[in-house]
């Protein structure tokens, strides 16, 4: 008996699986090597489990990127709320704009998992699309805009920003335009709030 117990003792520990240890695994690896580089097997293989073992977690390729697309999102938010507090007004939607293009240029597997569309059968990235969206809506509620014109004016906002930033992403590293993005933002805040 005393030999079974060494055995055991012996054995590494047996590491549990959770749909957050994969998500956050599958983040690290698109930050690290892309996210086109994204598998099963290579989340599999971090984990030190087999590649069946994540078909209870997600469905395959197809589920992990949507698992990143999730996590990434709340992410960007924590990251937008963050630099909004303690400011209002435009100085706020600046800093939630700077931190936008900042998270794209730091975390491009994020981001490119953030141009994602949500699943129809998975209500986790259209809740965190929205949790994203809020964070806007109360910045343009604070300036005094009713809750439709605010919904509203943060929707184009978001938009406006996120559409930049993918055209950005997707060209060559560095070949966005400082005045250019800043244009964009006091055209938009113009509109919005005149």
């Amino acid at each position: 008996m005393h030999r079974v117990w060494s055995m055991l003792a012996a054995m590494p520990p047996v590491r549990r699986l959770s749909t957050g240890r994969v998500a956050v695994e599958a983040v690290a690896i698109v930050d690290q090597q892309g996210y086109d580089t994204l598998s099963v097997s290579g989340v599999a293989e971090a984990l030190d489990v087999a590649p069946s073992a994540l078909y209870t977690y997600c469905d395959g390729v197809a589920g992990l990127r949507n698992l990143v697309a999730v996590q990434a999102t709340r992410n960007l938010t924590r990251e937008v709320r963050d630099a909004a507090t303690g400011a209002a007004g435009e100085t706020a939607l600046d800093a939630m704009a700077d931190a936008y293009r900042s998270f794209a240029a730091r975390f491009p597997g994020q981001f490119a998992a953030t141009l994602s569309p949500p699943r129809r059968d998975d209500h986790d990235l259209a809740e965190a699309d929205a949790d994203l969206l809020d964070v806007f809506v109360l910045v343009y509620g604070a300036m005094g805009l009713d809750a439709d014109r605010s919904r509203s004016a943060a929707r184009s906002t978001r938009s406006a920003i996120h559409g930049f930033v993918a055209l950005e992403h997707t060209a060559a590293p560095g070949s966005g335009d400082d005045r250019d993005y800043q244009h964009l933002l006091q055209t938009v805040y113009a509109g919005l709030v005149r």
